[in-house]
């Protein structure tokens, strides 16, 4: 067996096998995004997976991006990440720490821990249990007490 460092894919040692493998479209378009494309350039906010070996992170977005050339250029050129972008560096000039936009939101529904609030945005109150009433508490007897069954 022969495995390919690229891709991942294993071949059996075959001459005729590794040469159908390598002339393909998928090998060769990995091939040429792989010489040709530096990831390095967006270095300090897209940086490798620590989850997924084979995707790259944005900083910026916390978003996963394919290894691909297309994929990156995509996301980098998109308005999800100019935006976030600009928030960064905004953020960079006021010396204030960036926190990306899909956890902003959840900061600020942490802000104020004695303010409960449900999903309805009403105060959260705490029920009590319930308990039934017993029957021997009032001495009276209940329409419920079963004494038409007996004799």
């Amino acid at each position: 067996q022969v495995r390919c460092r690229l891709t991942g894919h294993e071949l059996p040692c075959r001459l005729s096998e590794l040469q159908a493998y390598t002339s393909g479209k998928k090998y060769q378009r990995l091939v040429k995004a792989d010489k040709e494309f530096d990831y390095g350039t967006f270095e300090p906010h897209i940086v490798p997976s620590t989850k997924n070996l084979h995707q790259l992170f944005c900083k910026l977005t916390l978003r996963h991006i394919n290894k691909l050339p297309e994929h990156v250029l995509r996301h980098v050129q998109g308005k999800r990440y100019q935006k976030a972008l600009k928030t960064y560096e905004e953020c960079q000039r006021e010396g204030v720490e960036y926190v990306p936009a899909c956890l902003r939101q959840k900061k600020q529904r942490g802000q104020h821990p004695d303010d409960q609030m449900n999903g309805s945005r009403k105060p959260h109150k705490e029920k009590e249990f319930w308990e039934p009433k017993s029957s021997d508490e009032d001495g009276e007897e209940t329409d419920d007490s079963m004494s038409d069954l007996y004799p």
